[in-house]
């Protein structure tokens, strides 16, 4: 088994996606804790010198970004997660998969943020609108087979560990 380190805050929903992921593919790892509400150490900048969590080191490589964190794992460690590009189907998933990720982070996704950052009810509730809008129009299509997880999984999977 690799040895690895998470660097992590429990608080942020990036550091989420590689917390979530090492527990489904039931890897074990050693969690270090990095306070994200003050100015980053010198010995964190010299892991990740962005300052984000979550960081990796497996066997020492240090990786960075979390969704491509998620993706190195789940190409070295197959599971119900994601097939691998060579498994039956799997190079058709993986489309279905990106493009469902793809379409949610730049269509809908930004509106989210608007939701987020809008100042008094009447901005935030402009936002509420456009977003379930853009949900309507671009993400509920790509669920008509989801139950309960994307493409009728009964287990998480990608989208449901990068998108949520």
């Amino acid at each position: 088994m690799p040895e690895i380190v998470l660097y992590t805050a429990h608080h942020c929903p990036y550091a989420h996606r590689a917390q979530i992921a090492l527990r489904e593919l039931g890897l074990s790892f050693k969690e270090k804790l990095i306070d994200i509400t003050v100015p980053r150490t010198n010995e964190y900048l010299n892991i990740n010198p962005n300052g984000m969590v979550p960081a990796l080191s497996y066997d020492g490589v240090l990786l960075t970004e979390s969704s491509l964190i998620v993706q190195f794992l789940l190409d070295s460690h197959p599971s119900h997660l994601l097939k691998g590009s060579t498994e039956p189907s799997g190079a058709l998933q993986r489309f279905y998969m990106g493009y469902f990720i793809d379409i949610y982070f730049v269509k809908v996704h930004p509106t989210f943020d608007k939701i987020v950052y809008a100042e008094g009810s009447p901005a935030k509730n402009v936002a509420v609108d456009e977003y379930v809008g853009l949900v309507a129009k671009y993400v509920e299509p790509l669920l008509s087979n989801a139950t309960p997880f994307l493409e009728a999984s009964k287990r998480l999977t990608l989208v449901e560990l990068i998108s949520w």
